[in-house]
């Protein structure tokens, strides 16, 4: 009874290892991937199998996934989109059909949100600026100058002779990332379309 009883114990700690082991390689190479290479896991026929697809190969299934999307909802779209983007892509584009100046732009390389809106002369997209540090605000956000403010939710507004950039991180917020772009093609765009498309890479 004794044997049997340490038998048991014995095997729970081996299964208890094995999977704490298994995650943590998972969440290391989730996390640290330098090479660009895409792990994926799972089990087939109860063994451990271990797959690698090139960034390449991945952005383009990413991509298929994102053309696939049958919505006329552009919320659902932008939504599933993002979705999509924060599997393992570095950034993520939207744009109306036929109309790519007027972008809407995510860095997702961390497995989180980053917004940049990036204005030049080529753009036009300097005439939004005011509209969109306001809606910002509106949506919680802080300048990262305002002292004091130990929240996530900050912008930082960047202005050269070139360029006027601005970066706000909405970490893995996505229903604020989507209220945030359809507002932005809705009031500040005035976008007449109600259709986006999305880049991925």
């Amino acid at each position: 009874m004794k044997f049997h009883s340490f038998k048991r114990s014995y095997l729970l700690k081996i299964l208890y290892f094995s999977l704490s082991v298994f995650w943590a390689v998972k969440r290391y190479l989730y996390f640290k991937n330098f090479e660009k290479k895409h792990i994926t896991f799972g089990f087939v026929d109860g063994k451990l199998q271990i797959t690698s697809t090139s960034h390449e190969d991945f952005i383009m299934a990413v991509q298929k996934r994102i053309n696939g999307i049958k919505t006329t909802d552009r919320k659902d779209f932008i939504k599933t989109a993002l979705t999509e983007a924060l599997e393992g892509c570095n950034f993520i584009i939207f744009s109306p059909i036929n109309d790519e100046n007027k972008y809407v732009q995510f860095w997702t390389g961390d497995h989180k949100l980053a917004y940049n809106f990036y204005a030049n002369k080529t753009n036009h997209l300097r005439k939004f600026y005011y509209s969109i540090t306001g809606l910002l605000s509106e949506s919680g956000f802080v300048n990262e100058d305002i002292p004091d403010y130990r929240g996530f939710k900050v912008y930082k507004v960047e202005k050269t002779k070139g360029y006027t950039s601005v970066d706000a991180n909405f970490k893995k917020d996505i229903d604020l990332a989507v209220e945030f772009t359809e507002t932005i093609y809705k009031q500040i765009y005035k976008s007449k379309s109600s259709k986006l498309i999305a880049k991925v890479e």
